[in-house]
C-alpha cells in the first residue's frame, strides 16, 4: 500500500495543468458518484461482517463478503485517486483516506471483544471522513449542479444501507457478543428509512422503475426492525434480512445513478 501511495504521488506531480483539465471530462459524474457512494456503503459492511464471523454465523459467507467488499473498495478508491481533477489538498485528503483505510482493515481483523467500543468509534470516524470527502469532490464537479437532485437521492439510499448494516452489527454485538449497550455507540436514524424511500419513489426520472424494489426494501426493513425488537436472538435471520437489504440497496443505487448525466 505504501508503494502504491508513492506511485500515485509521482503521477500527480507529473501532471501538467492541461492534463489535469482533461481529467475532468475523463471522470464522468455518474461514474465518480457511483464509486464514491459504493465506498460509503462498503465501509460499513466490514464491522457488520466482522461480528457475524466472530459469532460463527454464516462465517464462510461473511468472510467471502468481506473479501469482496475489501477488493471493491480498493478498486474504487484507486480509480478515484487516479482520476481526481481537483486541487492538491483534495488529492492529499484521499491519500490520507487510503492510509486510514489500510490501518482500519488491520484493526477489523485483529480486534477482540475488549476493543469493540474503540472499533465502533474508528468505524464512525472513517465513515464521517469518507462522507465529507465525497461531498467535497462531488460539489466541485462541473456537472454537479444539474444532477444535484439525483445525487441527493442516491445519498439517501446509501444512508439507509449504512444504517441497516449498523443495526445488524449492534444487534449481534448486543445479543451475541455480550455488549449490552452496543446500540448507544452507533448513530442510526431509523425514523428516516421510509421517508428516504418515499422521496426516492417520487422522483419523476425513475418513472416507476424502483416501485417493486422499494416495496421489497420496506418489507425487508420491517422484518429487520421486528427481529431487532424481539426478545429472542436469531443471528441467522438477521444475516439473511440484512444481506438481502444490502443487495437491493446496491441495485437501487445503480438505478438512480443511471439517471445522472
Amino acid at each position: 500500500m505504501k508503494h502504491l501511495s508513492i506511485f500515485i504521488l509521482i503521477v500527480f506531480l507529473s501532471l501538467t495543468p492541461s492534463k489535469i483539465s482533461a481529467q475532468i471530462s475523463d471522470n464522468p459524474i455518474d461514474v465518480l458518484t457511483q464509486k464514491l457512494l459504493q465506498n460509503e456503503l462498503l465501509s460499513n459492511r466490514f464491522i457488520r461482517n466482522f461480528v457475524f464471523i466472530k459469532t460463527n454465523t454464516f462465517k464462510k459467507k461473511a468472510m467471502a463478503d468481506m473479501d469482496k467488499s475489501l477488493a471493491k473498495f480498493d478498486d474504487n478508491l484507486s480509480y478515484i485517486i487516479l482520476h481526481l481533477p481537483y486541487d492538491k489538498k483534495t488529492k492529499e485528503d484521499f491519500l490520507k483516506l487510503q492510509n486510514l483505510w489500510s490501518i482500519y482493515r488491520l484493526d477489523v481483523t485483529d480486534y477482540n471483544k475488549e476493543h469493540y467500543k474503540k472499533l465502533i468509534l474508528k468505524t464512525r470516524k472513517l465513515e464521517k471522513y469518507i462522507n465529507a470527502l465525497n461531498k467535497d469532490v462531488l460539489i466541485k464537479h462541473p456537472a454537479y449542479g444539474r444532477n444535484k437532485k439525483n445525487i441527493s437521492l442516491a445519498e439517501l439510499a446509501v444512508q439507509n444501507g449504512k444504517d441497516i448494516d449498523k443495526i445488524a452489527a449492534a444487534y449481534v454485538l448486543q445479543n451475541g457478543l455480550n455488549f449490552p449497550d452496543a446500540f448507544n455507540y452507533f448513530e442510526i436514524n431509523s425514523g428516516d428509512f421510509n421517508k428516504n424511500l418515499k422521496k426516492i419513489g417520487k422522483f419523476k426520472k425513475l418513472a416507476g422503475k424502483t416501485h417493486d424494489l422499494i416495496l421489497d426494501l420496506k418489507t425487508n426493513l420491517a422484518s429487520i426492525i421486528t427481529l431487532k425488537d424481539k426478545g429472542k436472538y436469531n443471528p441467522k435471520m438477521m444475516y439473511a434480512y440484512v444481506n438481502s437489504y444490502s443487495k437491493k440497496t446496491f441495485k437501487l443505487l445503480d438505478i438512480i445513478i443511471k439517471t445522472i448525466n
